[in-house]
């Protein structure tokens, strides 16, 4: 049995299987897979300084000026909701380390790789949605004007498919900073749990949710047929450390295993049947339906399309005085809400 404990939970992945199908006349599609660890790296697209070290999936290792990227090589169904599961570990820190690593899902022709840096692998893609983990910050982070105070998880959207994704405060749609702690050396476990609508993302409480993002993949990407590519990006800038991921599984509700015949020959067959799921914290991973979100008691509302960062918008509760509320790109929540009998919106253009 290959089981390992991280702050308090427990991983077993014995019977996971690694399963690829391919649809007759059709490009491969993606299915359930996992890999318990990256002894190998069969199915994945590997890009720039990305190796295998030790079982360990090296995105880039301690070195300055790298970018790297892993990808499964066939598209995931990602539009009607999925879950994935992985373990990541930053080591040998240099000159305070950088910059972090990202699971992105991207819909380009072929995996792109963006630039590295700040940018950690993934600026300057189009058509994509980023949750990074960072650990370094600098001034042009409006929330921190100092370098090194803490850990970063975020996700980000660029304004438009077409338009380039960069790592700035405009494309952050969610972050969370509060106890946040994974360049410590240590192996972290992080889950994100995506339904139409919400993104969620858990780090070794995966029972409980770091952060809610409320963003819908259908209407920030151009999909094919609800489909993406899946995988990870990491780099390094003036400072420097190893990205490693130890493990991962992805589950989409959407894709199952229905036919032995239609198993892709290219991948590595366990069993030639759907994988059993694997269980964490002596709870399945379900498939379907998916985690339920948490209930967020706050007031919060999707955006028009024409209403954007030009257009402040302000909360009243009496439609005399109005107060101004922070403004998203595609949806804002008023944490006030529930401390008023009513409470009114309104958009004001500059």
């Amino acid at each position: 049995m290959i089981m390992w404990q991280t702050k308090n939970v427990f991983v077993d992945l014995e019977t996971l299987v690694l399963i690829g199908i391919a649809l007759a006349g059709e490009p491969s599609l993606a299915a359930s897979f996992a890999y318990t660890d990256f002894d190998s790296a069969p199915g994945l697209i590997l890009q720039g300084d990305t190796t295998l070290v030790q079982n360990h999936l090296r995105l880039t290792p301690a070195r300055h000026g790298l970018s790297g990227g892993a990808w499964y090589d066939a598209k995931a169904n990602v539009q009607n909701g999925f879950q994935t599961i992985f373990q990541m570990q930053i080591t040998e820190k240099g000159a305070g380390g950088a910059d972090g690593l990202a699971f992105v899902i991207q819909n380009n022709p072929t995996p792109a790789l963006g630039y590295a840096g700040c940018n950690i692998g993934y600026g300057g893609i189009t058509n994509l949605l980023a949750v990074k983990f960072n650990n370094y910050h600098w001034q042009d982070h409006a929330y921190d004007n100092v370098y090194g105070s803490y850990d970063e998880i975020a996700v980000l959207v660029p304004h438009s498919p077409v338009t380039p994704l960069w790592d700035s405060v405009s494309n952050t749609i969610a972050a969370a900073t509060n106890g946040v702690d994974f360049s410590d050396g240590q192996i972290h476990t992080v889950k994100i749990v995506y339904v139409p609508g919400s993104l969620q993302v858990f780090i070794d409480d995966l029972d409980n949710p770091l952060m809610t993002a409320y963003v819908d993949l259908a209407e920030v990407m151009n999909l094919d047929n609800g489909r993406a590519w899946v995988g990870f990006t990491a780099a390094t800038g003036d400072s420097w450390q190893n990205h490693d991921l130890i493990s991962w599984v992805f589950d989409s509700p959407e894709d199952k295993i229905s036919n032995e015949a239609n198993i892709s020959p290219q991948m590595q067959i366990g069993n030639p049947t759907t994988p059993p799921a694997p269980v964490y914290s002596g709870r399945s991973m379900q498939t379907s339906p998916p985690t339920p979100l948490v209930v967020d008691p706050s007031f919060g509302y999707r955006l028009p399309g024409d209403i954007s960062l030009p257009y402040p918008i302000e909360a009243s509760t009496n439609l005399v005085e109005w107060s101004p509320l922070t403004n998203a790109i595609f949806y804002f929540r008023d944490p006030e809400s529930t401390n008023h009998p009513q409470r009114f919106y309104r958009f004001r253009k500059n």
